[in-house]
């Protein structure tokens, strides 16, 4: 009996995916619950199952090209049932190659991706592709289930001219980047920013997190999570976000913290943050980190975030005011430790440690005096640390 193994829709933003990497082989079997292959989404990487007991008898795909979602991807079966569907048209895979080869790849799957082809293009387009040695593999068709018309070859040829006459160098997003890129340009489209900045006096934060015992000083997102999630409690407009000309308050404080792994930007969620200890927090951040930088951050790492933490403190960058995380209320942005000369009531000087804080505000949510006491009370719990 063959068994169809379709792309499952990953994703509530995009259809479609990226294969990255194939886990088995024409041959192997394989049981209800293993992993077939690992494919990427606008925001992770994640292991596609098989639903099925079975052998596999086809694979449908290249690594590094994008597969849409309900493509057949492999067939379960027995050796002789592969003649049997070798001709029959599925839906086709598209995208652009990425970058990764496969070597040795199987004869026969070659064979079954030519007839998928085949089975969606007219004689009068095969015959043009021919004439202008041109691989009908590389074109989305964007007729009907995804036939390739004439239209296609001459926006292909086009694109491919435009490429050949160029020497402007360009770098493709990934999907990540490209989610980034939407909801960004969403929020600062959409929501009437406003910003603040307060300086403060870390001197007595640095002491008590330089005396944790060596090699559990905890991290300066748990610090600025815990005293962020206190000051959310006492102001949860701040929590909250703006629809309909309302103001909803989220029964939750999910705070989110941007991490940077190489060109890609994360953001994973520490849930209930405010019911957590600063060594739970800590924990946390520490597992959340190194799964944004191996790319393995789950759809519920990444979801539910009420309110985002940005901390640039490793960088020479004094202050930045961030783009707010839409739909949220606010963005709270950590620039670098630095020293200053402060004077003292009696006009003696000191050496203290600062750095700045800024906050990112929805006009529409918070006025500037409402946000002004949030980050008031930030600065005021993170300079009282005893």
């Amino acid at each position: 009996m063959v068994v169809e193994i379709k792309m499952p829709n990953l994703s509530q933003t995009t259809d479609v995916v990226k294969l990255l990497k194939w886990l088995v082989k024409v041959g192997d079997k394989v049981k209800k619950g293993d992993a077939i292959c690992e494919v990427e989404t606008d925001k992770v990487n994640v292991e596609v199952e098989s639903f099925a007991d079975g052998q596999i008898i086809k694979l449908f795909g290249d690594q590094g090209k994008e597969i849409r979602n309900g493509t057949v991807i492999a067939i379960l079966g027995e050796k002789g049932e592969t003649r049997e569907i070798a001709s029959k048209p599925e839906k086709p895979v598209h995208g652009r190659d990425t970058g990764s080869k496969i070597k040795g790849r199987d004869e026969d799957t070659r064979n079954t991706q030519s007839l998928l082809i085949e089975s969606r293009v007219t004689k009068l387009v095969q015959r043009l592709a021919e004439k202008n040695n041109i691989d009908l593999a590389e074109i989305t068709g964007s007729g009907p289930r995804g036939t390739i018309v004439k239209k296609d070859l001459e926006d292909y040829t086009n694109r491919s001219q435009k490429k050949e006459t160029t020497n402007i160098e360009y770098w493709e997003l990934t999907p990540n980047q490209q989610v980034i890129s939407a909801n960004l340009s969403k929020s600062k489209s959409s929501i009437p920013h406003y910003y603040l900045k307060s300086e403060v006096l870390i001197d007595n934060l640095l002491i008590k997190r330089n005396a944790s015992e060596r090699g559990k000083k905890l991290s300066m997102y748990a610090y600025l999570i815990f005293y962020s999630a206190k000051a959310l409690v006492k102001f949860p407009k701040l929590n909250g976000y703006f629809k309909d000309n309302r103001v909803y308050k989220n029964n939750q404080i999910n705070i989110g913290f941007a991490v940077a792994s190489g060109d890609e930007l994360y953001v994973p969620i520490v849930k209930d943050a405010n019911k957590k200890s600063l060594e739970e927090l800590n924990r946390e951040v520490k597992i959340l980190v190194s799964k944004a930088q191996e790319k393995k951050l789950g759809p519920a790492n990444i979801s539910g975030g009420t309110f985002t933490i940005s901390n640039l403190g490793i960088y020479p960058v004094n202050e930045f005011f961030g783009v707010i995380n839409y739909p949220q209320a606010a963005l709270l942005g950590i620039g670098n430790i630095r020293k200053i000369l402060q004077v003292k009531e009696d006009n003696s000087l000191a050496v203290k440690k600062i750095f700045n804080i800024t906050g990112s505000f929805d006009h529409r949510i918070a006025n500037g005096s409402q946000a002004a006491l949030f980050l008031t009370e930030i600065k005021k719990l993170l300079e009282e640390v005893k």
